[in-house]
C-alpha cells in the first residue's frame, strides 16, 4: 500500500516537527503556569468565597420557649401581630446587594474589582451543611452574606465590611423611623466563615490549546516549505528544458535557410535581370 503524499511530506520534515513538539510543550507549560518568587504557580484565575450567617429575630422571639405564656387581653385592644421574618429576610438579601451597601463597603475596603470581586446574599433554605446551589424547601429567617475575591484575606475583608454595613443600615433605618426597641428586628451574627476556594476553570485547557496550536503551526510550516521547494524544482526543470531546446536549434538540427527559401535557377535569374517577366 502506497504511503499518502502528506505523510511522506511530514516524514521528510520529521526533525522540524520534533523541534516544533518541544516548542509546543514549552509554550503550553508557560501558558498554564508561571514562576512567582521562585515558586511554580498556576495561571488559572482563582476565586475565594467567604460568608457570614445572620439570624433575623425579634425581642419577642419564642425560639427558646416551649410555649407562649398566658396574657390578659384588654377589651378593645388588638393583640400584636408578629411579622413573617423569613419573608423579610428575602428582602434583606436584595438590600445587601444594593448600591447603598456596596458604596459603604467600598468606602471601608476600597473599590471592588468588577471582574473578580462581588457581594451577594441569600436567604437560607437548607440545613447548615446544605448547598444553596441546590435550594431546599425551608423558609428560614437566616441570611447569608458572602463575598467573592481573588484571595482569601480579601474575600473575608469584603464579607466583614458588607455585614457591618448592613447591620448599620438596618439600625439607621430603625432610628429614622423611630421604631420602639421592643418592636425592632434584631440581627444576630451566627458564624463568620473562613474563605474557601470556589470552582475555577480547568487549568489544563490553556495548556492543551496553546501546545496544540503551536505544534499545528509547525505542521503548516512544513507543508509551506515543501510547497516552496516543489515550486522551485518545477521552475528549474522548465528552465533546463528551454535551454536544451535553444542549444539543439543552434547546433543545426533546426530547419536551414535552403529548406525555407525558394530556389531560382540561372535562366530565370537572367530574364529577371533583363526586365522580362517569367511565369
Amino acid at each position: 500500500m502506497e504511503t499518502p503524499k502528506y505523510l511522506q511530506t511530514l516524514w521528510s520534515y520529521k526533525w522540524l516537527l520534533a523541534f516544533g513538539l518541544v516548542v509546543a510543550v514549552v509554550a503550553g507549560f508557560f501558558a498554564g503556569f508561571t514562576i512567582v518568587n521562585g515558586q511554580l504557580e498556576s495561571r488559572a484565575v482563582k476565586s475565594f468565597t467567604a460568608g457570614t450567617t445572620v439570624l433575623v429575630t425579634s425581642p419577642s422571639d419564642t425560639l427558646y420557649q416551649a410555649q407562649v405564656p398566658e396574657r390578659a387581653i384588654q377589651e378593645g385592644v388588638v393583640p400584636p401581630e408578629p411579622l413573617d421574618l423569613a419573608a423579610s429576610t428575602q428582602i434583606y438579601a436584595y438590600l445587601v446587594t444594593g448600591a447603598g451597601i456596596r458604596g459603604a463597603v467600598e468606602t471601608a475596603v476600597g473599590p471592588l474589582d468588577e471582574d473578580t470581586e462581588s457581594i451577594s446574599a441569600i436567604r437560607r433554605t437548607t440545613q447548615p451543611a446544605g448547598d444553596e446551589r441546590f435550594p431546599g424547601s425551608l423558609k428560614l429567617p437566616v441570611l447569608e452574606i458572602f463575598a467573592t475575591a481573588a484571595t482569601e484575606p480579601r474575600a473575608e475583608e469584603i464579607t466583614a465590611a458588607a455585614t457591618e454595613a448592613f447591620l448599620g443600615y438596618v439600625t439607621a433605618q430603625q432610628d429614622a423611623q423611630a421604631i420602639p426597641v421592643e418592636n425592632r428586628v434584631q440581627l444576630a451574627v451566627l458564624t463568620e466563615g473562613q474563605a474557601v476556594e470556589a470552582e475555577t476553570s480547568n487549568p489544563a485547557i490553556p495548556i492543551v490549546v496553546t501546545g496544540f496550536s503551536v505544534f499545528l503551526g509547525f505542521v503548516a510550516l512544513a507543508f509551506i516549505i515543501a510547497g516552496i521547494r516543489s515550486d522551485r524544482a518545477k521552475r528549474r526543470k522548465g528552465a533546463r528544458r528551454r535551454n536544451g531546446e535553444r542549444m539543439s536549434s543552434s547546433n543545426g538540427q533546426g530547419p536551414t535557410a535552403s529548406e525555407t527559401s525558394p530556389v531560382i535557377d540561372d535562366a530565370d535569374e537572367v530574364l529577371v535581370g533583363a526586365g522580362i517577366r517569367t511565369n
